[in-house]
Order: structure tokens, then sequence, then C-alpha cells
């Protein structure tokens, strides 16, 4: 990229509001197709629903879910044929994190042309007001880990995630940061130096991807299927009694990281609001996205940091794998390309909370404190405000 080219990409990318609606009527790329146009589309794809998990205890009750008739092998990956409720479905098991997720997910969807894709598994909670045994879907995806710090104790998000869109990837629900430079040619490459000052909006600096909104509503229909959670699982202490298990449409934070401490989850949340945390939802959305295949991350939460002690892994592994069966079960024949809203956030998500996904700068203490935040807001102001979830950050504010 150009001197000229990162200074206009910078310029243009602290975009990120707190209702989406302004980085889709801004600078939202769509190609030759209009985003009004895009969201009048609908898939009429008569291919499989794809289902990809990253670990084998949650393929497991995926599999189970499953009449399996068949499996076919593609570059080592083990692709499981069947149905779910009468549809068609195809299962795989990917490996974790976000490299082995898009190499999985990129052959699903080139070989078996897919009409959807749901990401199903386990997280660990990134909000204090979800619990183990509750399930997140995702209104969005950020990629944590995209992260400037800065020698003066401000962070910002870095560039955000390329991509080379075409005319059937759908990025029009995505914060854009940017555009990249325009790409050197054989004829001009030995004097291309830093190349030209300007970007095309061939490659594109996503800050996070929206979920399909038409899956999102079908996944919150299944809330009251979830059941309870024995206090027990819910928090890791012998307590009796159970806790309503909860579905919330929130944000999902993806990286290759684990992250425990509870200030080391505030500085994170500060920056991108995330409501768990796992590591391979950016690389099976980003893929989706570029290839305009529709899709949604659907996680039932393991752990909590709020409660130390508390795991279960097959619970959460078993709940996601249930909500993904309903999604199948109950997806109409026709599926519009919409893309999740902001509004269609769980009151309690932090996102919806802090009125922002992601945020243009986070300003914290020599110790790392956070301090002040600043976002945009979806009359494109720039607001910097003292951060109010401070409180949050510690043990007392365990829900369960």
């Amino acid at each position: 990229m150009s001197k000229a080219a990162k200074k206009e990409t910078r310029a243009a990318f602290w975009l990120p509001v707190a209702a989406l609606a302004l980085a889709v009527s801004g600078i939202a790329y769509t190609g030759t197709v209009s985003a009004a146009a895009r969201s009048a589309e609908a898939s009429k794809a008569t291919g499989p629903v794809g289902i990809v998990n990253a670990m084998a205890m949650e393929q497991a009750p995926v599999l189970a879910a499953m009449h399996v008739t068949g499996s076919k092998l593609y570059d080592g990956y083990r692709f499981y044929l069947g149905t779910i409720a009468g549809q068609s479905v195809v299962e795989v098991r990917s490996g974790e994190k976000e490299y082995a997720a898009q190499l999985a997910t990129t052959l699903l969807d080139l070989h078996f042309h897919v009409r959807a894709d749901l990401l199903t598994g386990t997280a660990g909670s990134r909000n204090p007001a979800v619990n183990v045994g509750d399930v997140v879907v995702s209104g969005f995806v950020v990629d944590k880990s995209e992260v400037h710090w800065y020698a003066n104790n401000t962070d910002t998000p870095y560039s955000g995630v390329e991509m080379q869109v075409t005319k059937a990837s759908n990025v029009s629900g995505a914060i854009v940061g940017g555009y990249g430079a325009v790409a050197p040619t054989p004829a001009d490459a030995a004097k291309y130096g830093y190349g030209p000052s300007g970007t095309t909006k061939q490659y594109v600096y996503v800050e996070d991807l929206a979920a399909n909104a038409s899956l999102v509503a079908i996944a919150s229909k299944d809330a009251s299927q979830l059941g309870t959670t024995s206090r027990a699982d819910a928090t890791g202490e012998k307590l009796n009694g159970a806790i309503p298990a909860t579905l919330d449409v929130g944000v999902i934070g993806s990286a290759n990281q684990w992250t425990e401490p509870l200030g080391m989850q505030e500085s994170q949340n500060a920056l991108y609001e995330s409501d768990a945390g796992e590591n391979e939802g950016m690389g099976f959305a980003y893929v989706n996205a570029q290839l305009g295949v529709p899709w949604l991350v659907i996680r039932g939460i393991s752990d909590s940091p709020w409660y130390p002690n508390a795991y279960d892994g097959v619970l959460a592994a078993d709940r996601a794998a249930a909500v993904a069966e309903f999604v199948v079960a109950h997806m109409p024949a026709t599926l519009p390309r919409t893309d999740a809203r902001f509004a269609m956030l769980s009151s309690s998500a932090n996102a919806a909370r802090a009125h922002y996904v992601v945020a243009a700068k986070v300003y914290e203490t020599a110790t790392g404190a956070v301090k002040r935040v600043q976002y945009t807001t979806t009359s494109g102001k720039s607001v910097t405000v003292r951060w109010p979830f401070s409180s949050e950050y510690h043990f007392s504010a365990g829900t369960a």
C-alpha cells in the first residue's frame, strides 16, 4: 500500500457506528449491485446446508442429529452427507483456529455449493450476563486481534481484514474501514514502488462482518427450548438450584488467543464489544462473505471468566447443536440475502449497551485500565465518553 493510500485508509477507517446503517449507506462495498438490490435478492439454491465444527466434541452432537448417508474426503477433510429434519446437510470438522476453519469452509462452499453455512460449537463468555449453558448467536463477528497498541496508552483497530471482493461477495452489512491500493501489473511492476496514490474498491478492509438476518431471526425463536442450567454448572461451585438458559443475539469476538484476566477482557471489549470469545468465527465468516454464502455462528457457552471454576464443554456443544438443528429444520425454501442489523442485538449484548460494535479509540491508564472510549454515532459524529463499564469486570459482576 502506498504512503498516500495508507493515509487515506487511516482517514476513512474510523467509521465504526452505533447502528450499522452509516457503514452501509456510506462506504460499504456492494460491487455492481446496490445495497438495496442485494437486500432484495433471495437464495434459490437447492444445495445443502453446511455445518462446520472445530472440535470433535462439537462435531459429535451434530452427527448424532444427522441421518448420515455417506461421506467424501477432500484434502484430508471428511465431509459427512445426510439430512436433518429432511433438509440436506453436509458436515465437516475443521480443526481449531481461524486458518483451519477458513480452509474447511472454503472446501465446503466450493465442492458442495451450499445454500447457507452454520458454525456451531463452544465459546467463552465475554459478558457477565452470559453464563455457562447459554447460547450466543452472531449478529456480527469481529476479529479482536486487530489491535494497534500505541506507546501513549491508546488502542485503535489496526486496519481491518482485507478482502478481495467480487460481484458475488457480500460485505454490505460490514463496517468498512478503507480500501486497498491499486495493484501492480506486469507493465508497471518494475517502477511500482509504493504504488499510485489512489485506492480501489476491489480490495476492502472490513472491521466486522454481519450474519444473515433471516438465520439470526430463526435461531432467536429457539430460545425457549434451551431449558435451565444448574447453578453448579454455571458457577463451578457447589450450589443448589438452576437458572434459565438464554439465547442472545450478540457479537462474536474471534481471535487465535485465549484471554483470562478480567482486566484484559475489559480492554478488548472496550475496543471490540463482544459477548462470546472463540477462535474460528472470523475465518468462517470471511470465506462466506467473500463467496456470498449466507452464514451464522452459533456458540454454546462453556466457560466464563467471572466464574473461573466453571466449565461444561459437552453441555455447551449440545446446546449449540440443538440450535443449529432448529435452524436447519426451519430454514425456508428461499433465504433472503439481508444482513443482520444493529437493532437485532439482544438488549443485554455489550454492543447494544455501549452503542457501538467497534470503537475508534480506547484511552487507558499506564496500568492498562480503560479510561475513555471514542466511537462514531449513526449521524457521523465522533463521541468520546468516560468508560462506564469498569464495575462489570470484577468477579462480583457475574449473574449466575
